[in-house]
């Protein structure tokens, strides 16, 4: 199924970048048709470098930044539902449902990338959009649900995947002596790591890893120059933070496999 379409659904420009670019990645250089969905433009955040954007321009800068990583990853432009950074859990939640529903119709994926219940590190930005692409996931294959003036095609997601962090990850970082958590405001707000049990997916992207990079490195404004991704790309060979790119499949319409999925196609080539 190499003209599979994958859909991913993410708060932030960013949000994509460190642990699903390598899978954006690997699906666009097989075929696949994989598209971003990004429900700010992160006009909320600082900029890392006061050169690129003030805070007028953020909202346009960080637009052009992931549009230029959407092209690192080769997929397609990416989609903006439009919505102000930090006010996702204050709008309309089913009007924002119903523009995911719609999106999912148009574009008919077999695959739908959001985060985990955790939003990662718990921004209430990324808690509003697992709760709205999780929706959409099972209201874009009920006809009665949202239904436009022109003619409904509901449509049927194969499999819903939560991206997340393994234990293991955050303590490699603590052991590498970089924090593992995000800070804002000043403070810091802890990663969410799951144990290995509750894993179900891993994908090695180690062959993506240049791309992965570029497509970080794109968002300048959020990277520093000193950032360990501007190092030579061997110095993170082997680095599962960045080599691996960890899921849970939270929904499926197949037959439960056992075993860690290597591919989120798994039951669909």
């Amino acid at each position: 199924m190499s003209h599979a379409t994958i859909l991913a659904v993410f708060a932030h420009p960013d949000d994509e970048a460190f642990g699903t670019g390598g899978t954006l990645a690997r699906y666009a250089a097989e075929g696949c048709d994989v598209y971003l969905v990004t429900a700010t433009r992160g006009e909320a955040g600082q900029s890392v470098r006061p050169d690129l954007a003030i805070p007028a321009s953020l909202p346009a800068v960080r637009e052009q930044e992931l549009r230029c990583a959407c092209a690192a990853y080769g997929i397609h432009p990416p989609i903006f539902l439009d919505y102000l950074d930090g006010h996702l859990t204050i709008v309309p939640q089913g009007q924002a449902v119903g523009k995911l529903v719609r999106i999912v119709r148009r574009l008919r994926p077999q695959v739908l990338i959001t985060f985990g219940p955790d939003g990662i590190y718990g921004h209430y930005d990324h808690l509003a959009v697992h709760r709205w692409a999780t929706a959409a996931f099972d209201l874009a294959a009920d006809p009665d649900c949202f239904p436009d003036r022109d003619a409904c095609q509901p449509h049927q997601i194969s499999k819903l995947y939560y991206r997340v962090l393994t234990e293991e990850m955050l303590a490699s970082r603590a052991q590498a002596g970089q924090r593992p958590a995000v800070v804002m405001d000043g403070v810091p707000f802890p990663f969410v790591g799951y144990p290995q049990s509750a894993i179900t997916t891993v994908l090695d992207v180690t062959p993506y890893l240049e791309a992965k990079r570029r497509g970080i490195l794109c968002h300048a404004t959020q990277v520093s120059p000193d950032s360990r991704y501007a190092q030579p790309l061997e110095a993170m060979a082997g680095d599962p933070w960045f080599c691996q790119e960890t899921y849970i499949l939270a929904r499926s319409t197949l037959p439960h496999v056992e075993g860690i999925e290597t591919d989120l196609l798994a039951g669909l080539r």
